[in-house]
């Protein structure tokens, strides 16, 4: 039996949760999303609304698209430690799948720029939603076109980002679409989040499939 906090959420969403600090952090991937800032953080992503915690001591599972997830491109086994460090994130940080729990439609990989006291945190994100899912969630604004390393894609915000702390990259695939994202902490936004996801992602485009 384990202490857990559900989200009422839409489906297939990823979430991630991140310890920083005294504040717990629900991070989740650009599709939908709102952030409220309370003892739980939502950051950037996927719309999930506390309904309360309590003793785990059953579950459900959720709908399985675990053919679509097995196609996906998995950030987490094809980014290098190499290729990590270039970027310059810690690659004993990694975390895969959302606090370690696949999401079905998703393969989600992410890592700290340090083990302790991070300055900011790199997501990328593997989706069978495409592009045009992203940009049909109202949330998601700011749509601006780009290049990086040869392939055209957009940058966005979310409209709950008042504190400008987050940056959202994403390109189409030939599955639906990979996502790179930033999140600063306070301490982090001496450099702004959408300097560091282009700059990350000049060096981890050219690893995208097409």
């Amino acid at each position: 039996m384990r202490l857990v906090c559900r989200f009422d959420r839409e489906p297939d969403v990823p979430r991630r949760v991140l310890n920083y600090g005294t504040e717990l952090a629900v991070w989740t991937g650009g599709i939908v999303g709102r952030r409220v800032r309370v003892t739980v953080a939502v950051l950037g992503g996927a719309a999930l609304v506390l309904s309360g915690c309590g003793e785990e001591t059953s579950g459900t599972p959720e709908p399985s698209t675990s053919g679509e997830s097995a196609a996906l491109w998995d950030p987490c086994t094809q980014i290098s430690d190499t290729v990590l460090n270039q970027v310059g994130v810690d690659p004993s940080t990694k975390e895969s799948g959302v606090a370690g729990v696949e999401e079905p439609g998703w393969k989600v990989c992410s890592w700290h720029d340090t083990k302790t006291q991070w300055n900011y945190s790199l997501g990328v994100w593997s989706t069978v939603s495409t592009v045009d899912d992203f940009k049909k969630k109202q949330d998601n604004t700011d749509f601006l076109e780009l290049s990086v390393a040869g392939r055209n894609g957009f940058s966005f915000r979310r409209t709950t980002d008042s504190d400008s702390e987050d940056c959202y990259l994403v390109f189409s695939s030939d599955s639906g679409a990979i996502e790179v994202s930033i999140f600063n902490t306070l301490s982090g936004t001496s450099v702004a989040p959408c300097d560091r996801a282009r700059a990350a992602a000049e060096v981890l485009v050219p690893l995208f499939p097409h």
